[in-house]
């Protein structure tokens, strides 16, 4: 094998070769010491051939070196040095720093790779071939022949990596892709090809068209022999693929080769099925907008940013006498609009242009018979890029709604008037009611007062039965008349929604005898026997008790009134399932037929005559009827005809009690016979601007055993508290609530706030009593509020009078 020949000869010989008669290589002071005649012309053509070859190569004997053609040397010396003699692992360094493995000389042929570093410092991929060096027929070392593939390495991973992009690119694309040879083969294919024809890439890879396409290739044939033929294709088609049939867009583009044959095809196919549904749903919808819009009522148009139209619907002849042709391309002012109208859009359109929102709008259009009402919308339009090139308006025709809200705003002011007209009559009546409840109460309960006093001089009397007859009558008269102004109050309160009720626990039975015991007076009276049969104990409601207590008062009362003399009334208290029952009958006058329907409404009353045998207002069965319902029950009439008698029947919801509460038992017989307390010791100052009112009460109290100063005014009571003394001031203070000049409530304060000649505030904590005719809940709870410990309605009974000021005086 030859050298280069313009290697310089070199002093240093190896002993061996020259003891053998050859020396293969010659490297720079290195020369063969063969007979130049003796050395033939191939051998010189082999030379060449080694020193011009890229790859480095060392001849190696024992490990060292003992030749290197030019490439070996560039790569691995520097300018100057000589390998001869040098160990082969000393020159070939790997990238760790040292050989990790001897170059294994002595198993070849081999070949292998190593990453070797240069002196340089450049660390190359190196694949090293070793075999054996034959001179004449007998081994004589190895060859060591080192070839750099760094660049071919670097070019395989680019390509590696390029095909790995490609691959992901395609597999990535929702298209069908496929490189097709001249032969119909495939060559390549992505993911989404695999996924439809559902056979992996190995098995579509070689495959042939017919093979993979089956039955759809008749239908592709045509097409794949045009983009054989180098004509690029693009077709629509049918094809059945795992979802069912789908529509694909193909595009076959051929392969020109620069010799102008065809070397294959590329496939792109897409399914476009969804994009067609997609664009046939668009046609149709844009089909269902126009029928819609050109047939809408509303006025709908397009504006560009001049206010020029670029649309308009057919609904747009309301505002004046155009075609819609005549409106595209020109502003509301061009076509001579009227200036409101123009204004009131422009203004709205420029600000849905500059703001992005939707703007509202009002106009009027204004003709020879009518003015009508339009009421709009703007609403901007975005393009992709969220720009605003256009405007859509839409205006509707509002009149009838305009007309009818305005009749609205009539009727509501109308029904303003009438509702302000009616909360000041029932403010009127009520007060005139109330004013109507004092001025009755007021004198009866002088009357009350006086009858008291009666009654205790004729109690000392021997016989003097007419007197107590007449005194009879007289209490049964005031409480009558006591009773027709609640009545009268309750029902006012009911129309005007005052009337309220403090419901509780309530056991029945209590609240049966008791309303049985105060009728019972009235019933001994006219000789009617009254007979209860009670068949509840303990069982409970949800009630008020008063109330309940003037149910049953106002149908006993109602028995009695209409029972004639001698008769008989029954009372009956049952309980079944969740109701409890109460029956109320009479032998008395009885219902006919006709009225009976009509017998619980208010002011009714069968007989209006002024011949009737029966007095009263109609008002107790009327609130009969509401208490019950008001306590969640019913109430029933029934009479088998006029003079048959009457029975009622009150149904009660039965209470489920979880918790028990202690059941009132019936009310003592005697206890209106029991001795009254006496005030002996007592001071009251008792204030009533009516004169009759202050001598009765004062007899009756002075009766009692107090000692009473009564005065109309405070005025004339501060002048008398000035002159006692301390241990004289009085123990109560009675006092009306409505006065001339100063009310109950401030002659309180002042009672209280009254200063002694020492500047003390003795009667701060004076126990007060408000005696008034003023009776409804709301009075109560005033005087309660103001200060007053104890509220009595006038007429007040003597005997409630007396308690009630002993009590108060006796905790004070």
């Amino acid at each position: 094998m030859g050298m280069s020949s313009n290697q310089q000869p070199s002093t240093h010989h190896h002993s061996d070769a020259a003891s053998a008669g050859r020396i293969p290589f010659i490297h720079r002071g290195t020369r063969v010491m063969r007979s130049k005649e003796t050395m033939t012309q191939d051998e010189e053509k082999y030379r060449q051939l080694i020193e011009r070859c890229a790859d480095g190569i060392f001849l190696v004997r024992n490990h060292l070196i003992v030749g290197s053609n030019r490439a070996a040397l560039k790569m691995f010396f520097a300018s100057g040095q000589s390998p001869d003699g040098r160990a082969l692992d000393d020159v070939l360094k790997t990238s760790d720093d040292g050989l990790s493995e001897p170059i294994a000389l002595d198993c070849c042929p081999a070949t292998f790779q190593r990453l070797l570093v240069l002196p340089d410092g450049n660390v190359i991929d190196a694949e090293i071939t070793v075999s054996p060096y034959i001179d004449a027929g007998t081994p004589d070392g190895r060859l060591v022949v080192i070839r750099d593939v760094s660049a071919g390495n670097r070019i395989a991973e680019a390509l590696s990596q390029q095909d790995k992009y490609l691959r992901l690119i395609t597999d990535t694309a929702p298209a069908m892709i496929a490189y097709i040879d001249a032969q119909e083969r495939h060559r390549f294919v992505n993911a989404a090809y695999q996924h439809w024809f559902k056979r992996s890439r190995d098995d579509i890879v070689g495959a042939s068209t017919k093979e993979i396409l089956g039955e759809d290739y008749p239908h592709m044939q045509a097409y794949i022999a045009q983009a054989l033929r180098g004509e690029p294709v693009q077709f629509e088609v049918a094809l059945d693929g795992p979802q069912g049939e789908r529509r694909l867009l193909a595009v076959y583009s051929p392969d020109l080769q620069p010799d102008g044959s065809v070397a294959g095809f590329s496939a792109m196919v897409t399914d476009i099925t969804d994009r067609i549904d997609t664009e046939e749903q668009l046609h149709r919808r844009e089909l269902e907008f126009k029928t819609l819009v050109e047939n809408s009522p509303d006025i709908i148009s397009r504006l560009d940013r001049r206010m020029r139209h670029l649309y308009v619907n057919p609904a747009v002849a309301k505002l004046a006498a155009l075609p819609p042709e005549a409106y595209i391309g020109k502003t509301k002012a061009e076509l001579g609009l009227p200036a409101s109208m123009v204004q009131a859009w422009n203004e709205a359109a420029e600000a849905a242009f500059a703001t992005g929102s939707e703007q509202r709008l009002d106009f009027t259009v204004e003709s020879d018979t009518e003015t009508r009402f339009f009421s709009g919308r703007i609403i901007p339009e975005t393009d992709r890029w969220s720009g605003i090139d256009s405007v859509v308006g839409i205006a509707y025709d509002v009149t009838t709604r305009a007309r009818m809200e305005k009749e609205r705003d009539d009727l509501l002011n109308r029904e303003r008037s009438a509702r302000i007209q009616a909360e000041t009559a029932a403010r009127a009546r009520d007060e005139f009611l109330s004013i109507v409840s004092h001025e009755l109460r007021a004198p009866l309960n002088g009357i009350q007062s006086w009858a008291h006093v009666l009654e205790s001089y004729v109690k000392d009397v021997a016989a003097v039965p007419l007197a107590q007859r007449a005194l009879q009558g007289i209490k049964t008269g005031i409480n009558q008349q006591v009773r027709l102004i609640e009545d009268l109050l309750d029902v006012t309160r009911m129309m005007s929604g005052k009337f309220r009720l403090v419901k509780q626990p309530l056991a029945l039975l209590p609240a049966l005898q008791a309303a049985v015991e105060s009728i019972r007076a009235m019933a001994a009276a006219k000789h009617i026997t009254v007979s209860c049969d009670y068949r509840i104990t303990s069982e409970q409601i949800e009630g008020d008790e008063d109330r309940v207590q003037q149910i049953f008062c106002n149908l006993f009362s109602n028995a009695v009134k209409f029972t004639p003399d001698g008769g008989h009334i029954w009372l009956a208290a049952t309980h079944a399932g969740e109701q409890i029952c109460v029956t109320v009958r009479d032998d008395g006058a009885g219902i006919s037929p006709e009225f009976l329907p009509h017998l619980f409404n208010r002011f009714s009353q069968e007989d209006t005559s002024s011949t009737r045998h029966h007095s009263g207002l109609g008002l107790g069965l009327f609130l009969v009827r509401h208490l019950v319902e008001l306590h969640k029950g019913e109430v029933k009439a029934d009479s088998d005809g006029e003079g048959k008698g009457t029975t009622f029947s009150v149904y009660f919801r039965l209470r489920s009690r979880n918790d028990q509460y202690l059941t009132v038992g019936p009310g003592d017989a005697t206890a209106g016979n029991m001795p009254l307390p006496s005030l002996e010791g007592r001071c009251v100052l008792f204030i009533d601007d009516q004169a009759e009112a202050r001598e009765s009460l004062t007899m009756v109290l002075n009766g009692a055993g107090a000692r009473v100063f009564s005065a109309a005014t405070a005025d004339d009571a501060i002048t008398w508290l000035t002159g006692l003394q301390a241990d004289h001031y009085p123990d109560v203070l009675i006092s009306d609530i409505a006065m001339p000049g100063e009310d109950g409530y401030a002659v309180l304060r002042r009672i209280r706030t009254w200063r002694s000649s020492s500047g003390a505030t003795p009667l701060q904590r004076l126990p007060a009593l408000a005696l008034t005719a003023f009776a409804q809940r709301e009075d109560r709870i005033r005087a309660l509020t103001a200060g007053f410990q104890m509220h009595l309605t006038k007429p007040v009974a003597p005997e409630e009078l007396i308690i009630v000021i002993d009590t108060i005086a006796s905790r004070h």
